[in-house]
């Protein structure tokens, strides 16, 4: 985005010609003026005793040499029975008459022309107004009716019968302040101004010697960057924005997922991985308050003008791409409050649920290259199973990792997830895996080969103490209880057994708690160093016994390692 330091008017060129010259037929054609003898847009105001009342304002303001010049605009004009209404203040300029005053000629064939009727216009203020075909006539604003239409040498004088108002847009409501001070600190932390001197105009040279601009800037935020440029006038957004009553008991509610580690380090020997981190320190409180503010507001924004009360299909999409079922529950209650660039609701409660939000799915594919290690293995590679469609829908991104098993039998091959961007919340941990015919058909026919595997787990995180190691072995499915301490879900199965014929989801642990954050998913929220990955799952074939070998296989097909987040 440009912005101009002062409010001033330059002369448009190129576009603007061309445009003009594209509407010039059908300016004539419905006017029929032109020529040399033709007023001036001010002229026509002085001279219309029903505009008295604007055309002082005009004056006051230094506008009456801009109307009188070869520019061309669109004016639309409230009559003196609607300037009863006006109100004086210090933005009169910006707020009133750049409100009312476009660039160009806008006629009605221009509004017979468009879709449904309107068009969609940039007033002076960089603000937009709708004119509309109304009955044969023209509608200005939200209603102003346009009174009477009057051609002049340098554009048109629309009078209409009230002021249509100046609305701010979604940024500029925000940082207003009213009851919105929380979430306006937020965002403006993050404004960023470049001087583009190459664009500013010199104005000369103070006492100091010092060059004077006025200064053009490019401005951008990377919150906006990353969820919506709200501060756009020709971007239309809905936006639910916390009060600041809303800010605190929603920070408390999502500080305690985002809970993490300071400084520490990583060792890697093999297979396995430890390490020590500090806990408790400005920089892990740093880091949590980071990632909380991020979370909090990832979902606020919605693209267009959204019906809240009748949404389309029932749901709405924020521009973080999560999705909410019937989301009148998300509004109800708040304050609706006029924009210039799309609907904005103030909540005193933002009602998201975590697992609708910041607590999402961890999901790990297990044929990334970059996302495990193997130890013990005779070979690993990824595998595709476009080529069976009998798995169609069932495998994740149609693709899986495939392990074969070492030359020495006792030895157990083994394979090490890292998970990335788990929250200090409660998971069910998932491994899918499948069958020997995902990669041979032929092995349906063949029950030698259609043979289950055992498994065993390991969990690898930094524990409360700021320790980073690996628990025991999960021999059988287990549930956390809101504690570290698994107790086993089934002890008549005590073993990880997979299905020798079916792709199998499998429920390693059910309401697992990460005491610590391991987040590194944020763009923008912190310019701290964020921390390496400190989660991991350890995957380990358990058939090594001569008795063992009998019934099953040691080949390994994983799909994926699932983490769904629990409430």
């Amino acid at each position: 985005m440009i912005t101009v330091a002062r409010n001033f008017i330059i002369a448009a060129a190129g576009c603007m010609v061309i445009l003009q010259a594209c509407q010039e037929n059908a300016w004539d054609d419905h006017y029929g003026v032109g020529g040399t003898e033709a007023k001036s847009l001010m002229q026509l105001i002085d001279e219309s005793p029903n505009l008295s009342r604007f055309a002082q304002v005009v004056r006051d303001n230094d506008m009456d040499e801009l109307l009188s010049s070869s520019q061309t605009f669109t004016v639309f004009a409230p009559d003196n029975n609607a300037m009863e209404a006006f109100d004086l203040d210090a933005d009169t300029l910006e707020h009133f008459l750049y409100n009312h005053i476009c660039r160009y000629v806008y006629t009605l064939g221009d509004i017979a022309d468009a879709d449904d009727g309107m068009l969609r216009v940039k007033m002076l203020n960089g603000k937009y107004q709708n004119i509309s075909n109304a009955d044969g006539g023209m509608t200005f604003g939200g209603d102003a009716s346009v009174l009477n239409v009057a051609g002049g040498a340098n554009g048109v004088l629309n009078t209409i019968d009230h002021i249509e108002p100046f609305y701010r847009n979604l940024y500029e409501e925000i940082k207003a302040g009213d009851r919105t001070d929380s979430v306006s600190r937020y965002l403006q932390s993050m404004d960023e101004y470049t001087f583009l001197p190459e664009q500013s105009t010199v104005l000369g040279v103070d006492e100091q010697g010092r060059t004077l601009y006025d200064s053009v800037f490019y401005f951008q935020n990377a919150w906006m960057t990353s969820y919506g440029d709200i501060y756009k006038e020709d971007s239309v957004y809905t936006l639910l924005v916390p009060s600041d009553v809303a800010w605190e008991k929603q920070y408390a509610k999502v500080y305690p997922y985002y809970r993490t580690v300071g400084n520490g380090e990583i060792n890697v020997s093999g297979i396995r991985v430890t390490g020590n981190f500090e806990v408790g320190t400005a920089l892990a409180d740093s880091l949590a308050d980071a990632h909380t503010r991020q979370a909090m507001l990832q979902d606020i924004v919605f693209r267009k003008q959204i019906d809240v009360e009748h949404p389309d299909g029932d749901s709405i999409i924020s521009t973080s791409g999560h999705v909410f079922h019937s989301p009148q529950y998300l509004f109800a209650g708040a304050e609706q409050r006029e924009v210039s660039n799309g609907l904005m609701y103030v909540t005193d409660e933002m009602k998201f649920d975590p697992t609708e939000s910041w607590h999402d799915e961890v999901r790990v594919e297990a044929e990334n290259s970059s996302d495990y290690v193997t130890q013990y293995c005779g070979s690993s590679s990824s595998r595709s199973v476009e080529a069976f469609p009998q798995f169609a829908g069932q495998v994740s991104e149609n693709a899986f990792l495939y392990i074969t098993p070492p030359s020495l039998s006792f030895q157990r091959n083994t394979v090490r997830f890292r998970l990335p961007n788990t929250l200090a919340g409660k998971y069910n941990i998932y491994i899918v895996t499948l069958p020997a015919s995902a990669v041979d058909t032929a092995a349906v026919n063949d029950p030698s080969r259609m043979r289950s595997t055992k498994l065993n787990f390991y969990l690898t995180y930094v524990h409360e103490d700021g320790s980073l190691k690996e628990d025991a072995v999960i021999s059988t499915p287990s549930d956390y209880k809101g504690t570290q301490t698994p107790e086993p879900i089934d002890g008549s199965a005590p073993a990880f057994i997979t299905d020798a014929y079916a792709v199998n989801k499998m429920l390693v642990a059910r309401n697992f708690r990460f005491p610590y954050a391991n987040y590194t998913g944020s763009s923008f929220s912190s310019s701290l160093t964020e921390s390496p990955t400190t989660a991991y799952l350890r995957v380990e074939c358990a058939v090594t016994s001569s008795a063992d070998l009998a019934v099953y296989e040691k080949y390994m097909r994983i799909d994926c390692i699932i983490l769904e987040p629990v409430n």
